[in-house]
C-alpha cells in the first residue's frame, strides 16, 4: 500500500526480509529495473557464499529465478541496450542475454584475476580493473575474449576506471616509499587511449594523500563522487565508518569536499553468518535526481541501517522514515516512478 513519504513525486516502498531458522541470515535487494520499472532484478542471498538472481514483477508480485543456482551473479551490470546483463561469477565474467537461457562465459586471451569496477562502454566493450602481476591494472575487455591493457606500472594500483566521453578517470594507489607502510591515493584523468599510452598524459585532479578511497563514480566530466574508508576494518568494532566525497570542476579547477559520513554494521562486512556476499556493494550511496541516498546505522542503539538522503543543492541530510521498518534497509534503486529498498523475502507494505 502507499505510504505518506513522497520524494520528487516518487512513492517509496520498502522491501524487507526476515531471519530464517537457518545458520545464516538471508537478504534480498534490488540491483536493476527493466521495462520502466515493471520488473526488478533482485539478488537473493541464501548464505554468505551463495546468491541467486530473481526477476520480480511489480504488478503481479510474482518472482522467478532468472539464472541457474550454480552461478553466483555478483556485480551485475545491465548492457547499454538493455538486451541483457553481465556479472562476475566466482571471478569469471559472464554475459546473459534476456533472449537466451544460459549466460556466455568470456574467456580472455590472457588470464585475469580480481576483475572489478567494470563499466560497459557499448554492448561489446567494457573497461575494468584487474590484477596484473603483483598490482592492479586497467583493461579494455571485448566480449570476443580479446583485451587491451590501458594502464599498468610496477608498484602502483590503478582502480575504478570511469570512461566519460574521451576521458578516463581512475583511482591510483601506491606506497610513498618502497617498503613503507604509508599508502598514497589520488584520482587522476587522462585521454582514453590504448596500449598503455595514456599513463604519460595523466593529470591528478584530487589528492587524498593517505586517506584510502574506493568506488569512484563520475556523473560527467566535471563531477564525480568517491568513498573514503578506514585503513583497516576491526571485527571487534560494532560499526565501520565511511565518508562520501564530491569532486567537482569549477572555473577550470578541480575541488574536493566531504559531503557526509555514515556507518555500516561490521557484521555485514566480516561476520561468517551475517556478511554480504557482495560486501558493501548493496550499501553504496546512490545519486538520483540531485539527491544522494545512503544508509546509516550510527544514529540508533541497535545498529540498524536506516535510510537518509543528502540534498546536493541545499547541502542538507534528511532521514527518510519508512513505515513499519523491520531490520536493515539497503540503499534504494529507482524503478520506474518508485524507489525500492532491500534488506531482510520480498514484501511490500
Amino acid at each position: 500500500m502507499r505510504i505518506s513519504l513522497q520524494i520528487h513525486y516518487f512513492i517509496v516502498y520498502f522491501l524487507f526480509c526476515y531471519m530464517h531458522a537457518l545458520p545464516a541470515i538471508e537478504y534480498i535487494y534490488p540491483v536493476a529495473s527493466l521495462n520502466d520499472g515493471t520488473e526488478i532484478l533482485c539478488i537473493h542471498q541464501h548464505s554468505p557464499t551463495n546468491i541467486e538472481l530473481l526477476v520480480w514483477n511489480t504488478a503481479t508480485h510474482q518472482s522467478e529465478q532468472i539464472l541457474w543456482s550454480v552461478f553466483n551473479p555478483a556485480g551485475l551490470q545491465i548492457l547499454p541496450d538493455n538486451s541483457g546483463f553481465s556479472f562476475i561469477d566466482n571471478g569469471r565474467l559472464r554475459i546473459k542475454s534476456f533472449q537466451k537461457r544460459s549466460p556466455k562465459a568470456i574467456d580472455f586471451d590472457e588470464p585475469l584475476f580480481g576483475i572489478n569496477g567494470l563499466q560497459w562502454i557499448d554492448n561489446h566493450i567494457c573497461c575494468c580493473s584487474a590484477q596484473y602481476n603483483n598490482n592492479f591494472a586497467l583493461f579494455e575487455l571485448h566480449d570476443d575474449g580479446t583485451l587491451e591493457c590501458l594502464m599498468t606500472k610496477e608498484g602502483k594500483d590503478f582502480m575504478c576506471p570511469q570512461k566519460v566521453g574521451g576521458q578516463l578517470f581512475y583511482i591510483e594507489r601506491y606506497a610513498t616509499e618502497k617498503g613503507c607502510g604509508d599508502i598514497h591515493y589520488h584520482i587522476a584523468s587522462c585521454l582514453y587511449e590504448k596500449k598503455n599510452s595514456c599513463f604519460s598524459q595523466s593529470n591528478i585532479i584530487a589528492d587524498f594523500q593517505n586517506k584510502p578511497i574506493m568506488f569512484l563514480t563520475m556523473v560527467d566530466d566535471t563531477q564525480g563522487f568517491v568513498m573514503e574508508h578506514a585503513q583497516h576494518i576491526n571485527s571487534e568494532n560494532p560499526t565501520t565508518s565511511f565518508t562520501y566525497h564530491q569532486i567537482i570542476k569549477e572555473g577550470g579547477t578541480w575541488n574536493q569536499k566531504p559531503l557526509f559520513s555514515f556507518a555500516i554494521p561490521t557484521t555485514l562486512l566480516l561476520d561468517d553468518q551475517e556478511q554480504l556476499y557482495e560486501s558493501i556493494l548493496p550499501l553504496l550511496p546512490r545519486t538520483i535526481n540531485n539527491k544522494i541516498y545512503f544508509v546509516d546505522c550510527a544514529k540508533n542503539n541497535n545498529h540498524i541501517l536506516e535510510l537518509y538522503s543528502y540534498d546536493l543543492a541545499k547541502s542538507t541530510v534528511k532521514k527518510i522514515n519508512l513505515a513499519k521498518q523491520k531490520g536493515h534497509c539497503f540503499v534504494p534503486v529507482l524503478c520506474g516512478n518508485a524507489f525500492y529498498c532491500g534488506g531482510f523475502v520480498l514484501r511490500k507494505i
